[in-house]
Parts: structure tokens; sequence; C-alpha cells
């Protein structure tokens, strides 16, 4: 979507919904949830809260039959079409109709933020220490590749956008994401877009990507069979890969990985899969939220696989506990 159509779709959004205008300009309200039409939640600063607005069911299903239009899809309710997603410059929008969404129509629109983290930022507010920064500047800067992972609304974008920061200006950046949350500051980066509904996949940009002469490849979300060919890449000449993961702590992201990739329809045995992961990617980085603070958790080094045991070998340099502080870090230089 072009800008000047970009910038009609939010004018049309935002009459739509006009009784929602100050949750748009609210610079502090993240995610805007209509359960119902007399039911809105929104999340502000971190905090999930219920606000003593409403919407009639005609505003809802105006909006969308505008997102319908600008997807040049045809919203009808109680089919396939009668479900939405769409992104505009600064937001992302998913909708449903009645009867599929079973209390009226219902509508999501999450905000992204604009401004970027440093990692300086990051210790300065909590998220980490002074000495897990410097252990996470160093792998950056020395080429080891990353996993980041986490929960839904961990922090994994905003971490891995103070990362990118990191990397020495004279490289070369190929970015690949699903729905682009990535704000990159190099001078000398291109990014993709998956479009699934056109049949361009991620699996495909990883491939592509390869072709433009990366010094690094940056992959937004790893949810699918493009976890083999990345593995591939990062694995061939391409260190320095970074890319965000869906997991409950630092070893489960080893086994998300396991079961992405064979969604690829690998042929390979699945201990060689295992003995893959482990020679290419170096360090699991996992977030968590705690309260209103999204903070580093755990750090994981992978030193190997044992075949003999069926087990990845690793070292947990770091763990941050809720309630006891955090375990001292002894990072092997």
């Amino acid at each position: 979507m072009d800008r000047p159509t970009t910038r009609n779709a939010i004018e049309l959004l935002r009459s739509a919904l006009a009784p929602l205008a100050p949750l748009f300009d609210d610079a502090a309200v993240t995610e805007i949830m209509v359960n119902a039409p007399g039911e809105i939640w929104v999340q502000r600063d971190a905090q999930l809260q219920r606000v003593a607005i409403a919407l009639t069911d005609a505003q809802l299903l105006a909006a969308v039959m505008v997102l319908a239009r600008l997807s040049r899809r045809d919203a009808r309710p109680g089919t396939r079409e009668g479900m939405l997603d769409a992104r505009f410059d600064g937001m992302r929008v998913a909708a449903c109709l009645s009867p599929t969404a079973t209390r009226g129509h219902a509508l999501c629109i999450r905000k992204h933020l604009r401004r970027r983290l440093s990692l300086a930022e990051l210790v300065a507010q909590g998220s980490m220490t002074e000495r897990v920064a410097r252990v996470l500047r160093w792998a950056v800067q020395g080429r080891c590749n990353l996993i980041i992972a986490g929960a839904t609304d961990s922090g994994k974008t905003t971490f891995m956008n103070a990362l990118l920061a990191e990397i020495p200006a004279s490289e070369r950046l190929v970015t690949i994401e699903d729905t682009p949350e990535l704000d990159v500051a190099a001078p000398n980066w291109v990014g993709f877009e998956a479009a699934e509904h056109e049949g361009i996949t991620m699996r495909d940009l990883v491939r592509l990507a390869l072709r433009m002469r990366p010094d690094r490849i940056l992959v937004g979300e790893v949810r699918g069979p493009e976890a083999f060919d990345l593995m591939q890449v990062a694995n061939t000449g391409h260190r320095g890969a970074l890319a965000t993961l869906h997991a409950n702590d630092a070893l489960g992201a080893l086994t998300r990985l396991e079961t992405l990739v064979l969604t690829s329809d690998v042929r390979w045995p699945f201990e060689a899969i295992q003995r893959q992961i482990a020679e290419t990617f170096d360090l699991i980085v996992f977030l968590v939220r705690c309260g209103t603070q999204r903070v580093v958790a755990e750090i994981l080094r992978i030193d190997g696989f044992d075949s003999a045991q069926h087990r990845y070998l690793h070292t947990m340099l770091y763990r941050k506990e809720t309630t006891d502080g955090s375990q001292p870090l002894s990072f092997v230089d």
C-alpha cells in the first residue's frame, strides 16, 4: 500500500471509529481491543484496562467494510471473508464479523511504537544489567547467531531493534518480516515483507535474501518452515543472524526450532536436525514481561549436541529470578 493510500486508509478508519479518537492519539496506548460493540479494552503502559467507550454495531461494521475495501476483499459474515487482517503505516488491524465473532463484530488494533530504544536505555529502565548489555553487544559485534525468544508482548521486537543498532555500519543487512516492525537505521539495508495471500512466503524471502549479497540476514519472527532455510543460511557463511521466536523459555526455543524445521518436510534424521541447530545457533536470549517491564530472563549458550544422550549441551549464562534477584553472569570470553 503506497503512502497516499495509507493516509486515506487511516483517515477512513478513524472516521468510522470516531469514538476511539482519544485512544488513537494516546501515545501510551499500544493496543485497542474491541471484544464487542459495548466492551473495549486497551493496553496502556503495558497494563490492560477497560475503557468507558462504546461503539455501535453499525460503526464496527463500517470499520470492517473499510478494511475490506482497502484489502480488495468482499467481507461476508460467517465466511472466511469475514476475517480480515490489514496493515497500515504505524498500525495493524485484525477484525472478525459476527456470527464468527460470537459476541458481535470484534476488532483489534495494534499501534507500533516509533521510538527506538538503545541497549543503554534498556539498561536504564531495568530491562537488563550493564553486564548483560556488554555480553550481548560483544555477541552481536562478534557475529554470533542469536535467537530472541519469548511470549507475545515480551518485548522481542524492541529488544531486536536495540541489537540492530550494535551492528557495524559497514555491513549490508537484509531483513525479512511477516509484518514490518523492525526499525533499521543501517545505511546499507534492504527489507522484504511476506504476503502469504499472494503466495510470497517467508521461506521464499529467506532464499531471495541469499542472492542480495547480505552480510547478515535478520528475520522478524520465525514461525514456519523458513526455520530450516535460516538455519542453512546462518551456518554457511552468513553468520551474525538475528531472529525472534515464540517460546516458553530459552531451552524451549530449541524444541520450537526443531518443530518448525520439521514443517519444511526436510528428509533428515531428527538427530541430524538437532545437530545442525546446535552447530548453527550460539545464544538464545529469553525475554519475559514482569508487570510493566520487559526483561532479559535467561541467556543460554549452545555448546553442542550429545548424540549418545540425545540432548543439547548448553550453559545457562544468566538467569534473572523474579523474586531473588539475578544469578551471577559467567560468560566465557
